[in-house]
C-alpha cells in the first residue's frame, strides 16, 4: 500500500484525476495479453499507477521514486508483459496521455513522436506526404517510439524499412534519476535530424539488442527515420482485418514464392536482397493460403512488390520471376485472386496479421532464434518447429500445425528474424508448467548453432548466457550502477541474475544444456577495464 504522502506527491506531479491505487484499476495494469500462465493476472500489480501528460511531469513522478525508496516501470501501449512491473512497490508508469506526433519532417524524412503514438497513427500521417514508417510484427497498435529505444523492432516490412533500433535518431530521456538527457543533434539544439554527437555517441548505451525495458529511465520522445511512400495518401478500406477489401494502389503486386527446400528458400532471399527488391515480405505457412499453393512445400515466401515509377515495378517483377525461376520455384500472383489479394494488402501493409495472436487468455507464445545470418535463421526454424511437434505429441501445447514460422530478412539480406509460435491452454496447468521446459529447449537450440534466443534478457537466462557472449551483463550492470545509484528503475529485465530453474526439467535436458554453455564458454569473470 503506498502511504498517503507519496500518494498526494504524485497528484501533486500528473493532478488528481491521472493517478490512481484503486485496486480495480491497478489489476488492469497486471494482465497482459502475452505469455500470460493466469487468465486473470500476470505480472506484479503496481502499487499505483501514474498518468504524465509531459516530460516535466514524467520527471517528477521518477523524482518522487528516487526520494521515497520506490521504483518506476513505464510502458507506452502496454502491449507487452515486461511493461508491467517485475516486483513489488512500483510506481506504474502508463505514458497514454503522451500521444501527439510533434513533427513530420517531409523533407528529411523522419518524424517526432511521443510514446504512445502507434504504428497505424504515424503511417496514416506520413502517408500523407508521400512517406512511411516501419511498423513492428506485434502489430500497428504498438509503439515506434518503444520499438525503436527501449524494447524490439522486426516486421515484416523490414525488408525496405530496416530494424526498429536502426531508425532511432534524436532522443529525449529522462535518466532514472529524474534528470533530462538529449541525444544527437537535440542535444546542441540543431534539431532532430541525427542521434548521434557531438562526441562519441551514447546510443549503444540507451540501448543493445534488446533494449533497457524502462531500465534505464523513460524516453519522453524521441525522432525516427521514415521511408518512400510513392502510393496514393489513403488506401481505400472497407472493413476489418479478415474481412477487409482494399483498393489495391497500381504500382503495387502481390506474389507468393514456393521453393523445393530450404537451399533454394535461402538462395532465393539472399538473391532477393542483392536485387534490392520488396516492400514488404515474410515467410508463411503455405496452408495459410491454400489456393496459391502448388503444395508439397512448406517454404513459403509472400512477397509484396512497391515501384516508384512503372520502370521500377517493372524491373521489381522480372527480377523476381527470374529469381524464383532461378531457385526452382513456383510464382503466384495475386491479381488472379482479387477479393484476396484486396483482403491480404492491408493485413501486410499494416502488419495486422500477426496481431490476432494476441488473445484475451494470453494464450500463445514463441520460440524465437533472434537476430542471426540468413542461413543460420533457416536451420533454425527447423529446429524449432521440431521442438514444437514433440510438445504436440505429448499433449504438452495445442495441436496446431507445426511448420509456421514468423520469418523475415532485412539490412540486404545479412540477417533475419524467426519465431515459432505456439498456443496452450492457460486454464491446463500441465501445459502451464510446461512452458520452461520449451523455453530451455529453444536456448539449446540456440546455442547449438551459435545463436541467441529472444529471451536473454530473462534474468536466469542472462546468467547462463554471460560467459559465452563476454559477460555483457557486466556492463549492463556497470551502466545501471553510474544512471541510476538509486535503484530506482524497476531494472530486473534488464541487469537483475538468477539461477536458472531446473526443477521438472529432464536431468539429460538439462546437463546438454550445462555442456553447451562450458564447450562455448570465452571469457571467466568480467572483461578487463
Amino acid at each position: 500500500m503506498i502511504k498517503d504522502t507519496i500518494y498526494q506527491k504524485l497528484e501533486e506531479c500528473v493532478g488528481a484525476e491521472n493517478v490512481s491505487r484503486e485496486p480495480a484499476v491497478l489489476d488492469t495494469y497486471a494482465w497482459q495479453p502475452y505469455a500470460n500462465e493466469d487468465p486473470s493476472k500476470w505480472v506484479t500489480r503496481p502499487i499505483a499507477a501514474a498518468l504524465p501528460a509531459s516530460t516535466e511531469e514524467v520527471q517528477g513522478v521518477v523524482k518522487v521514486c528516487n526520494e521515497n525508496g520506490l521504483k518506476f516501470k513505464a510502458f507506452s501501449t502496454g502491449w507487452g508483459a515486461w511493461g508491467g512491473p517485475s516486483e513489488n512497490n512500483v510506481i506504474q508508469v502508463d505514458l497514454r496521455r503522451m500521444d501527439r506526433i510533434l513533427e513530420i519532417d517531409e523533407k528529411n524524412m523522419y518524424a517526432v513522436i511521443e510514446p504512445n503514438v502507434c504504428g497505424a497513427q504515424l503511417q496514416a500521417e506520413a502517408m500523407k506526404v508521400g512517406l512511411n514508417t516501419h511498423i513492428i510484427g506485434a502489430g500497428p497498435n504498438c509503439s515506434p517510439l518503444a520499438s525503436a529505444t527501449s524494447a524490439f523492432g522486426v516486421g515484416n516490412d523490414s525488408i525496405y524499412m530496416a530494424y526498429s533500433p536502426r531508425n532511432l535518431l534524436a532522443v529525449e530521456w529522462v535518466l532514472p534519476n529524474g534528470e533530462l538527457l538529449k541525444l544527437g543533434s537535440f542535444g546542441s539544439d540543431l534539431g532532430w535530424f541525427v542521434g548521434d554527437g557531438p562526441g562519441p555517441s551514447l546510443r549503444g548505451i540507451l540501448r543493445g539488442a534488446a533494449g533497457a525495458l524502462s531500465g534505464l529511465g523513460i524516453i519522453t520522445k524521441c525522432a525516427l527515420k521514415l521511408y518512400n511512400w510513392s502510393g496514393p495518401p489513403i488506401i481505400e478500406t472497407t472493413g476489418v482485418l479478415l474481412s477487409a477489401q482494399s483498393k489495391i494502389p497500381e504500382n503495387t503486386k502481390l506474389f507468393s514464392c514456393f521453393f523445393p527446400d530450404k537451399d533454394e528458400f535461402s538462395n532465393a532471399i539472399y538473391k532477393i536482397s542483392d536485387a534490392e527488391i520488396g516492400y514488404n515480405a515474410v515467410r508463411m505457412n503455405p496452408d495459410s493460403l491454400p489456393i496459391a499453393s502448388p503444395g508439397k512445400t512448406k517454404y513459403h515466401y509472400l512477397i509484396m512488390l512497391h515501384g516508384t515509377s512503372k520502370g521500377d515495378l517493372e524491373y521489381q517483377m522480372q527480377a523476381l520471376r527470374a529469381i524464383v525461376d532461378q531457385c526452382k520455384g513456383t510464382l503466384f500472383d495475386y491479381e488472379t485472386q482479387p477479393e484476396l489479394l484486396a483482403m491480404l494488402y492491408m493485413n501486410l501493409f499494416r502488419s495486422t496479421f500477426w496481431a490476432l495472436a494476441f488473445k484475451r487468455g494470453g494464450s500463445f507464445h514463441t520460440m524465437v532464434g533472434r537476430n542471426e545470418a540468413i542461413d543460420l535463421q533457416t536451420d533454425m526454424a527447423e529446429a524449432l518447429a521440431d521442438i514444437k511437434t514433440e510438445y504436440m505429441e505429448k499433449g504438452l501445447i495445442l495441436d496446431v500445425r507445426a511448420d509456421e514460422p514468423y520469418y523475415v530478412s532485412y539490412e540486404n539480406g545479412t540477417w533475419a528474424h524467426v519465431e515459432v509460435i505456439f498456443q496452450y491452454d492457460p486454464r491446463n496447468r500441465k501445459q502451464i508448467e510446461n512452458m520452461k521446459n520449451m523455453a530451455l529447449e529453444n536456448l539449446v537450440a540456440s546455442l547449438e548453432r551459435c545463436g541467441e534466443p529472444i529471451f536473454s534478457f530473462e534474468p536466469s537466462f542472462r546468467k547462463i548466457l554471460k560467459s559465452v557472449s563476454g559477460d555483457f551483463a557486466y556492463w549492463q550492470q556497470r551502466i545501471s550502477e553510474n544512471l541510476d545509484p538509486n535503484e530506482s528503475a524497476d531494472a530486473d529485465l534488464y541487469v537483475k541474475e538468477k539461477d536458472v530453474d531446473f526443477s521438472g526439467v529432464p536431468q539429460k535436458k538439462a546437463d546438454k544444456l550445462k555442456t553447451l554453455v562450458e564447450k562455448y564458454k570465452w571469457v571467466e569473470g568480467h572483461p578487463p577495464e
